[in-house]
């Protein structure tokens, strides 16, 4: 097994084949060593903070970034580090702890207004039966508890915490796209 530090002070060269350089830079530098190192490292430095997970995710993608770009730098250990407690500041500093947000107080309604909110009701409901894969399972959850956090919707739904937000917009603009169909069907438009 190499190691990666006698590695990291080789260039690739500055011709045609620099992006399969760095990209194969970049897979050297992610082999399961230094994954699990960074891992390690941020778990030290997110305790009781934000999570590692996440963190992790952000520093790969600025190496990813910063192999198609510039180049990874000759000591990159030392600057997944780096900004791995970059990261960790940042999140210390922008995040807010997760509040539950109180559901308004519901007016009484007419008749009227009753009928269409039992009929949109159902709408939504036939339209959630026609969303594929975990959507269904996912949106359900946020509309029944909509106070849990990504933590609890991941281990309800089986969702990786990380996927949680962007399976949640896909799920949410298939819906969208359902329910304006079905309105387009009523409408003529």
């Amino acid at each position: 097994m190499t190691d990666v530090r006698a590695r990291s002070d080789e260039r690739p060269a500055d011709d045609g084949a620099r992006g399969p350089c760095r990209v194969r830079a970049l897979a050297e530098l992610a082999r399961a060593e230094v994954r699990h190192d960074l891992a390690a490292f941020l778990a030290v430095l997110a305790r009781g903070g934000p999570d590692g997970e996440d963190l992790e995710q952000e520093v790969w993608l600025q190496a990813a970034e910063r192999a198609a770009g510039p180049g990874l730098p000759r000591d990159l250990r030392g600057w997944l580090r780096a900004r791995a407690v970059r990261a960790v500041l940042t999140a210390r500093g922008t995040a807010a702890p997760e509040v539950p947000v109180p559901r308004p107080p519901v007016a009484r309604r007419g008749p009227h207004e009753e009928l269409l909110a039992a009929e949109l009701g159902r709408a939504v409901r036939r339209a959630l039966g026609r969303l594929s894969g975990r959507c269904p399972e996912l949106l359900l959850s946020l509309a029944e508890s909509p106070e849990l956090s990504y933590t609890e919707l991941a281990a309800r739904t089986g969702i990786p915490r990380g996927s949680i937000g962007p399976t949640r917009s896909r799920c949410l603009a298939c819906l969208r796209s359902l329910l304006a169909a079905r309105r387009a069907d009523l409408t003529g438009e």
